[in-house]
């Protein structure tokens, strides 16, 4: 290559990656952070911090880390964050 050439380039990892896809209402953004709410025990809900992705079509949102896929979430953690004492 000499200067001024240009070149397209595809980069492919070796490992695949899973992650949760949840509703973007399911989302809080509190303090910098992002929380979920999943189920407890006794009827209950508890707050988990996650990592949130790339926003995805139909009002989806990636979760990188703090969920695995599959997992049960409260669909619209707003609603639930101002009915309940933390």
């Amino acid at each position: 290559m000499r200067l001024g050439m240009f070149v397209t380039a595809t980069f492919r990892g070796r490992t695949q990656e899973m992650h949760a896809v949840v509703p973007s209402s399911a989302i809080l953004h509190l303090h910098d952070r992002d929380w979920v709410y999943l189920p407890a025990p006794e009827k209950k809900f508890r707050r988990v911090e996650v990592v949130s992705g790339d926003a995805l079509a139909d009002n989806m949102q990636e979760v990188k880390s703090g969920i695995n896929p599959g997992q049960q979430v409260v669909a619209n953690a707003l609603v639930l964050e101002h009915t309940i004492d933390q």
